[in-house]
């Protein structure tokens, strides 16, 4: 090894059921019938969802788990418990990816 200060990449990790995340501070969104838009300060873009997307950012913004968030989503829709799972998880990573939502807990 050679010398000198370490460089740590930053990871994400997979998410998981018990996961809780929030809102990032310097977002605002707004809900209307056609479903979600995001504002992002930080670099003044815009991130649009559909109306389930605004359902789950609803449901981070109560501090519900992902699992929570995940059967909220089934019921609500009628829509499979393992196919909702996937679509949660892969929105939820997204979010986390574009600065949208960040973990809190564990």
């Amino acid at each position: 090894m050679g010398q000198g200060h370490s460089m740590r990449k930053k990871t994400t990790r997979t998410v998981q059921a018990g996961d809780v995340f929030q809102p990032s501070p310097k977002i605002t969104f707004n809900v209307d019938d056609d479903g979600i838009t995001v504002f992002d300060a930080r670099g003044g873009t815009y991130w649009r969802g559909n109306a389930t997307a605004a359902d789950v950012m609803a449901a981070i913004e109560q501090n519900l788990e992902v699992g929570d968030v995940v059967d909220k989503i089934s019921e609500s829709y009628g829509v499979d418990h393992h196919r909702v799972s996937q679509d949660v998880h892969t929105l939820i990573d997204e979010l986390q990816r574009s600065g949208i939502i960040r973990r809190v807990s564990p």
